[in-house]
């Protein structure tokens, strides 16, 4: 029997009920798409005697905010981890295995190490998947919010002032903005960083790895294969690109989505191709 591929690891690993995804090993074959000699054993052996050694050098059987405070310190201050301010758009920043390496990173794949330690500590340790700007949560009861770029822990007026810097001074902040991000989520949003920064570099075949993943993370959000077709586009696979519109015409039910897909067979059959 055939070795299983990488892509066909990550598919089995994302068909479990999302609370039974091994974050740490989904997140580390998104990786190793791009890294495939990437040894994800290692990394998960260094979470785990990470996780030890912290055991070790703390007393984590006080209470909870005790506990939140010494992990939040050994990440920042022990094991000296940190935003990468310089390279934010670098591709690698949203590759665990990269972040474990340079210890440094952006707010969701820094969040990934609160998280993927205090599953194996057992504390609860949760990402946030706040607009623009991902975040992580402590505790279940007494929530302390932590922002894991700078590991500055915020207060409600903080996250107030954090979104208005996002999304303008308007913004009023939400209570569904501090809910506990689902894995199926974290992966999603980790693939979006990735294709963002690939379709803004024209990597077509890249973009098109993660809308893939992203559809075996949600086969049925439709949008997804929108961008699918506008790739199709881009690599000048006209064929495919009307076959992946004329599908989801016939399998949508989202009415704004229908009219998308309709819209760029339209174009493609009046004008050159235009994706928006």
């Amino acid at each position: 029997m055939d070795k299983p591929t990488i892509r066909d690891q990550f598919a089995a690993c994302v068909a479990q009920p999302d609370a039974d995804i091994a974050l740490d090993v989904a997140a580390l074959l998104i990786a190793a798409e791009s890294e495939p000699d990437l040894d994800i054993k290692r990394y998960l052996r260094y979470l785990d005697t990470t996780a030890a050694r912290f055991k070790a050098d703390f007393d984590h059987s006080t209470n909870s905010g005790a506990s939140i405070t010494s992990l939040n310190d050994f990440i920042y201050r022990t094991e000296g981890y940190s935003g990468n301010i310089k390279s934010y758009y670098e591709p690698r920043n949203s590759f665990l295995n990269h972040v474990i390496n340079t210890h440094q990173g952006i707010p969701i794949t820094l969040a990934l190490i609160h998280i993927c330690l205090g599953r194996r500590l057992q504390l609860p340790v949760h990402g946030i998947s706040f607009p623009g700007h991902f975040l992580v949560r402590y505790g279940d009861d007494q929530r302390v919010i932590v922002d894991p770029f700078s590991g500055r822990v915020l207060s409600e007026t903080d996250c107030r002032t954090l979104l208005k810097q996002i999304a303008g001074p308007n913004a009023l902040l939400q209570p569904e903005y501090l809910e506990i991000a689902t894995n199926k989520s974290i992966l999603i949003r980790i693939l979006d960083n990735l294709k963002q920064i690939f379709w803004h570099n024209q990597a077509w075949d890249e973009s098109k790895a993660c809308i893939e993943r992203q559809l075996l993370l949600i086969p049925e959000r439709q949008e997804f294969n929108v961008q699918l077709g506008a790739v199709y586009e881009r690599q000048g696979k006209l064929g495919l690109a009307q076959h992946t519109y004329t599908m989801i015409l016939e399998a949508s039910v989202d009415p704004d989505i229908k009219v998308l897909a309709s819209q760029r067979l339209i174009a493609m059959g009046t004008s050159k191709p235009i994706v928006h």
